[in-house]
């Protein structure tokens, strides 16, 4: 692997879905890598992502077939630029207080503006039934809170920081095969933690199941199938029902991680 494709590889996060981590990530990776000597900043990545949903959204708006297609093309291309404007800042070591929250507002909006876009195309071709915005309004009601718990922790306090840092030592040890080396290349120890304890284990294969907390590769991705056959109302009715399970399951776990990490 490419030296600086390897270093673009391992600024991407992880976990994740297993959609944005096999089919997104195909792309973003490779975007960011032909772009990580150009003058694109990672800024510029989130509002292109921003405009190509908003630009996708004007054509769900429509409710015409082939003008949908279109709408979501550029909404999973959108989703790629989103994916990359991560990677390049944690490639090129650039952070701003303004790209943080001008990721997490433009990630907001582009929610609002796809649900509400699709909604109304489905109205423009079936006056009568009302009934999807309500349903549009739990599915953005679910993805807002998913997002929250997210972004918020769960319990506060030295024992959350502690849980923290026992969290982030764990991601970024080698696994049970891998070998450290120095720097000329000589093997110095190889590590032999070969049986992990049944919750790590079951973490590790909890990372291989689709839809495993709804997050937002996972979102992406559902509506790129839902859309795509024209289930749209269906989409709708999953997002809430699965979004609200979720809202239920996610706090349930943090807290036995919490638990397991503070015993």
């Amino acid at each position: 692997m490419n030296g600086d494709f390897a270093k673009i590889y391992a600024s991407a996060k992880r976990p994740t879905d297993i959609w944005t981590n096999y089919l997104y990530y195909t792309f973003s990776l490779r975007l960011v890598y032909l772009i990580r000597n150009t003058w694109v900043t990672p800024n510029m990545l989130t509002l292109t992502a921003l405009l190509l949903v908003l630009m996708g959204s004007a054509c769900y708006a429509t409710g015409v077939r082939s003008v949908v297609l279109i709408g979501l093309i550029l909404v999973q291309i959108s989703y790629v630029l989103d994916c990359a404007d991560g990677q390049l800042a944690r490639y090129r070591q650039h952070f701003s207080a303004l790209g943080g929250w001008l990721d997490q507002t433009a990630d907001r909006i582009k929610e609002f503006v796809m649900y509400f876009s699709l909604a109304y195309g489905y109205t423009r071709f079936h006056p009568g039934n009302t009934e999807i915005w309500m349903w549009a309004m739990f599915a953005l009601f679910s993805l807002y809170l998913l997002e929250y718990f997210g972004q918020i922790k769960l319990i506060r306090g030295p024992a959350a920081d502690r849980l923290a840092a026992t969290s982030t030592v764990q991601s970024t040890s080698p696994t049970p095969q891998e070998k450290t080396t120095s720097r000329s290349g000589e093997v110095t120890h190889t590590l032999s933690r070969t049986n992990p304890d049944p919750f790590e284990r079951l973490q590790r294969w909890r990372t291989l199941i689709p839809f495993r907390a709804f997050i937002i590769g996972e979102q992406y991705f559902t509506m790129l199938i839902f859309v795509a056959f024209n289930w749209i109302y269906p989409l709708f009715e999953f997002v809430s029902l699965l979004g609200l399970a979720m809202a239920i399951y996610r706090p349930i776990v943090d807290y036995l991680k919490f638990r397991r990490q503070t015993v």
